[in-house]
C-alpha cells in the first residue's frame, strides 16, 4: 500500500495527517536498533573499525578489502571469518580464516589458445599443470580458494568464429553449426574440469570458481525468464554446469566446486531507472542459483563500488546500498559474502566509508545472529525476479521458535522522503512496516505478543481538523468498553508522548495540544491503529 498525501498546505507550521491502519503492532512486540549510531568517517584511506563494537556471525564472511596497516586483524573482530588481503602480520593466521582469490588460472603468457580466444583446443596442459603446481607451491594454506578463470565464450554466435581459427581441430571444423557448438562446450567444461581438479584438496578446504555459478550473472536479462523458467529450464544453465547425457545439473565442474560465488555486482548509480534494481539483481542471483544448487553453499562476491562497464564505474556506491548488501543476503539463502574490492584503487585518496556502512549493516545483522542457527525458517514472500516488473519494496523474513526477523527496504523510492508501508506476513500474523525513502529496516518481532494482540476494536479512528496547528482532536468509535493507550512516537521511534484514554462503548473524543511539537513525521497510535502526521 502507498500512502497518499493532502494538497499541502501554504502556511508555516500546518500539520498534515496520513492515514493507514496497522494491525497486530505492539511496541513490546518488537525488538530494533542496536544503540550504535554509526558516524562514517570523513578522512580518507582508513576504515575505522574501533568506532564498532567486536562482533560476530555465524556466516562466511570473507574481507577481500584494503588494510590500511592494520596489524590486529580488525576484520575478524567485526563480523567477518576470513581475510583474502593480508598484511605482514597476517603470516601465521590460522587456515581456517584464510581466504584467496587466484587471479590468472588461464594465463600462462605463451599465448596458448585457451588465454588468447578462449579455445579449449591444442592447449599445452603439461605446462598449465607446471604453472598451476609452481603458483600452489607459494601460497599459504586456505581454507576457501577461489580459482579466478573467467575464459569461456557465452554466446553460441560467437563460439561459432572459432570454427576459423588455427587451433580448431579441422575435424571439428566440418562439423555442423549445432555440434560444434556442443563440442566446444564439452570441451570447456573438460578443460575448467582439469583446473578444479587440480587445484582441489591441493593447499585448500573449500574450492569455489570466481563468478562461475549455474546461472551466469544477467543484470538487465531478469525480466526476460519467468521465475519457474529460470529454476527449471536447463538451457538457461552455464554450460559449465550442465551434464549432456542427463540433459540436467551436473558435469565435473559441478562436482568439483564446494560452493559457487556469482559476482553481484552493481551497474547503475542513481538516478539511472536500472539502479532501483540493484538489491532485486543481487537477490536473484542468490535464489536462482539456491534453487538449483540447494545442497551447496553461495557465497557471492559482492563490490561496494560500480562495476567497470558503466559510466559510474569505480565509484563507491550509496551507503544505503552498502548496507543492504550487508544485510539481505542472508535472508535468501546466502551461506556468505566475499566483500571483494580491486587491489590497484587500494592506494586511493579517497574516503571508504562505504566500508562503515556495509560493517554497520553487519553489526545490525549480528544483534539477531541467533535466529540464523539451529532450525529456521526463511520467509520469501515472491521471488526477487518479480520485483524487477513490480518495482515493489523489498522484504524477507526468518523465523524461528516465537520470533520472525523482517528485513525491508525500498530501492524504488521516489526520494528521500517517500513513505511507504510494507506489509510482512507470517502464517495468520501480519506486521506492517513503515518505510522512509530508501532506509534499511531491521527488526525482530515475538509473535506470541503480536498474537496476543486484540483483533480490530475500533470502528473508526479520526484525526481533525486536518490540517492542525494547536490542538488534535482524536475522535474514536469504540466497539467496547475499554483502556486505550495512545502514543506519539518521532521519526527515531522514541515515544514523545503518551497518555491513556478510558473509552466507552460507542463515540469518544478527547484533544491534545501539538503546539510543542517541532517540525517532522510523527506516528500517532492507539491500540492497533496508527496515523502518520507530518509537521511542516
Amino acid at each position: 500500500m502507498r500512502l497518499t498525501q493532502n494538497e499541502p498546505t501554504n502556511f508555516f507550521g500546518s500539520i498534515i495527517f496520513l492515514l493507514f491502519i496497522l494491525f497486530a503492532q505492539k511496541i513490546q512486540a518488537q525488538t530494533c536498533g542496536t544503540g550504535f549510531q554509526l558516524k562514517p568517517t570523513t578522512l580518507s584511506k582508513i576504515i575505522e573499525w574501533q568506532k564498532f563494537p567486536e562482533f560476530s556471525l555465524p556466516f562466511s564472511v570473507v574481507y577481500g578489502g584494503p588494510r590500511f596497516g592494520d596489524s590486529q586483524r580488525l576484520p575478524l573482530r567485526h563480523g567477518f571469518s576470513h581475510l583474502a588481503t593480508f598484511e605482514g602480520a597476517d603470516d601465521n593466521l590460522p587456515k581456517n580464516q584464510r581466504a584467496i582469490v587466484w587471479y590468472g588460472v588461464a594465463y600462462t603468457g605463451t599465448n596458448q589458445p585457451w588465454e588468447t580466444v578462449k579455445s579449449p583446443w591444442n592447449n599445452n596442459l603439461d605446462g598449465y599443470r607446471a604453472k598451476w603446481q609452481h603458483e600452489l607451491s607459494t601460497m599459504p594454506e586456505v581454507d576457501l580458494l577461489v580459482p579466478d578463470i573467467e575464459r569461456q565464450i557465452k554466446s553460441n554466435d560467437s563460439i561459432l568464429i572459432l570454427k576459423n581459427h588455427g587451433s580448431t581441430p579441422i575435424a571439428y571444423r566440418n562439423l555442423d553449426n549445432n555440434s560444434f557448438i556442443t563440442q566446444y562446450k564439452k570441451d570447456l567444461q573438460t578443460l575448467y574440469a582439469e583446473s578444479f581438479g587440480f587445484t582441489r584438496g591441493n593447499k585448500s578446504s573449500r574450492i569455489g570458481g570466481y563468478s562461475d555459478s549455474p546461472i551466469l550473472n544477467t543484470y538487465i536479462n531478469i525480466a526476460g525468464n519467468s521465475w519457474q523458467k529460470w529454476t527449471t529450464d536447463p538451457s538457461l544453465l552455464n554450460y559449465l554446469f550442465y551434464d549432456f547425457s542427463s540433459n540436467n545439473i551436473g558435469g565435473e565442474v559441478y562436482n568439483r566446486q564446494d560452493f559457487f560465488s556469482p559476482s553481484a555486482y552493481y551497474y547503475y548509480d542513481y538516478p539511472h531507472p536500472l539502479a532501483p534494481d540493484y538489491l532485486a539483481y543481487l537477490l536473484f542471483q542468490i535464489e536462482v542459483n539456491k534453487a538449483w544448487v540447494p545442497n551447496k553453499s553461495i557465497i557471492p562476491f559482492v563490490w561496494l563500488r560500480y562495476s567497470y562497464v558503466t559510466d559510474a564505474a569505480r565509484k563507491f556506491i550509496k551507503p544505503f546500498m552498502a548496507e543492504a548488501t550487508a544485510i539481505f543476503p542472508f535472508f535468501s539463502g546466502a551461506n556468505g559474502l566475499w566483500l571483494w574490492d580491486d587491489p590497484a584503487l587500494f592506494n586511493n585518496n579517497e574516503s571508504f566509508a562505504s566500508y562503515e556502512y556495509f560493517i554497520n549493516g553487519l553489526y545490525r545483522l549480528s544483534q539477531y545472529k541467533d535466529m540464523f542457527t539451529g532450525s529456521y525458517q526463511l520467509i520469501i514472500p515472491q521471488p526477487a525476479r518479480a520485483y524487477v516488473d513490480n518495482h515493489k519494496p523489498i522484504w524477507r523474513g526468518v523465523a524461528k521458535g516465537n520470533d520472525f526477523l523482517v528485513a525491508a527496504h525500498n530501492p524504488y523510492a521516489k526520494d528521500e522522503n517517500e513513505v511507504v508501508v510494507v506489509e510482512a506476513t507470517y502464517n495468520n500474523l501480519k506486521v506492517n512496516v513503515l518505510l522512509k525513502g530508501y532506509e534499511v529496516f531491521l527488526c525482530r518481532f515475538n509473535m506470541d505478543l503480536l498474537a496476543d494482540e486484540p483483533n480490530q476494536s475500533f470502528n473508526s479512528f479520526k484525526i481533525y481538523p486536518n490540517p492542525s496547528q494547536d490542538n488534535l482532536t482524536i475522535g474514536i468509535n469504540s466497539l467496547f468498553q475499554q483502556t486505550a493507550k495512545i502514543e506519539i512516537v518521532d521519526a527515531t521511534g522514541k515515544v514523545i508522548h503518551l497518555e491513556t484514554a478510558n473509552l466507552q462503548q460507542g463515540e469518544n473524543t478527547m484533544t491534545i495540544n501539538i503546539n510543542r511539537l517541532p517540525s517532522g513525521t510523527y506516528i500517532i497510535k492507539a491500540m492497533n491503529f496508527s496515523k502518520k502526521f507530518v509537521r511542516e
